[in-house]
């Protein structure tokens, strides 16, 4: 196994710039046949980086504001006084979404419009996909750290499967303004049905990279795309698309690429390996169940290595727990205990 170059110098710490907002709903695309586009209207937004994400109310907001009351209750007497939550299956705790872009409202300062794309896989998310322009929606952020982006002359490997391909879009949008960095894409999904891309080609079976996906081609990013049962581009894992790639693109010399990923933990685990083994820096973007966001639940615990196992946490330890949502999401693969 080869050893990674040093890692990218990471920004200076911030203060926190996060807050509560009220966001208005300025889009709810259907994307496939379980994803949606939802584009979030909120005024004064703090700046953002790819790699950030938001937590998301997925219910209604103004519901949140009824008091709460008494009343006497008598045996075999209805309760009629009841909480919506109490009367039909609510999401009661925030949802947190990686941003997949933002644009900048003309002559609103700091007013911004957020991209969020989520499949429908519970009763929040069912929420959001009923959504309609003009709804209002509460959030929570900007939250997380941020992808450290490749040197000038440096090349990024954009890989993301599923739900994780929403941050590789912002980062895609963010290096199409920076001069001399170049990037290819890697997406994976299941089936074509769930992948939440627009096709405009048939993509490469051989794993070769294309304009063949909008989004991408618009920041002039060539994608090659994989799915599990072969319906769309590459039959196959997209750690497998990552794989003959880099068999026959890994340069020899020069600046090697680094890779930034994002999707099911399997995956992303298959990733990190594929880039320890070849000496490859890799930025991994965790998922992990978030009931806060902001470290103080202490439910997104992850295990990473220690740089010196005499100090604490866990002393003596060569391992200690990091949280997703304030030491990450983004982690160097190096680093990780999965």
């Amino acid at each position: 196994m080869k050893s990674p170059p040093p890692h990218p110098q990471q920004p200076p710490p911030q203060p926190p710039s996060r807050n509560q907002f009220i966001a208005t709903v300025a889009a709810n695309t259907p994307l496939c046949r379980e994803h949606f586009r939802l584009a979030l209207s909120v005024p004064r937004f703090p700046p953002t980086a790819p790699g950030q994400f938001v937590q998301v109310a997925c219910n209604d907001v103004d519901a949140q504001d009824q008091p709460l009351g008494e009343f006497d209750w008598r045996p075999g007497m209805r309760p009629e006084r009841l909480h919506s939550e109490m009367l039909s299956p609510t999401a009661m705790l925030r949802r947190p979404f990686s941003l997949a872009g933002r644009r900048d409202v003309p002559g609103d300062a700091g007013g911004a419009e957020l991209d969020i794309i989520h499949r429908v896989v519970g009763i929040g998310t069912a929420w959001l996909a009923k959504l309609r322009v003009g709804d209002r929606v509460g959030i929570l952020g900007p939250l997380g750290n941020v992808f450290v982006l490749p040197p000038p002359g440096g090349t990024a490997l954009l890989v993301g499967g599923g739900v994780g391909i929403p941050p590789m879009l912002y980062l895609a949008a963010h290096l199409a303004g920076l001069a001399g960095r170049k990037a290819v894409a890697l997406a994976g999904a299941v089936t074509r049905e769930l992948l939440p891309l627009t096709i405009t080609a048939p993509p490469s079976a051989a794993a070769q990279p294309s304009q063949c996906i909008a989004e991408f081609a618009a920041c002039g990013i060539p994608t090659v795309v994989a799915t599990d049962d072969g319906t769309c581009g590459f039959r196959g894992f997209v750690t497998q698309a990552l794989e003959v790639y880099l068999a026959s693109e890994l340069p020899r010399g020069g600046v090697l690429p680094i890779i930034y990923t994002c999707g099911p933990e399997a995956m992303m685990k298959r990733v990190a390996d594929i880039a320890l083994h070849r000496g490859l820096q890799c930025q991994v973007a965790v998922e992990r169940a978030m009931a806060c966001g902001m470290g103080t639940c202490q439910s997104c615990c992850i295990r990473v290595r220690k740089k010196d196992p005499a100090k604490p946490p866990l002393p003596g330890s060569d391992w200690c727990y990091r949280l997703a949502c304030t030491d990450g999401p983004i982690f160097q693969a190096a680093e990780l205990l999965w």
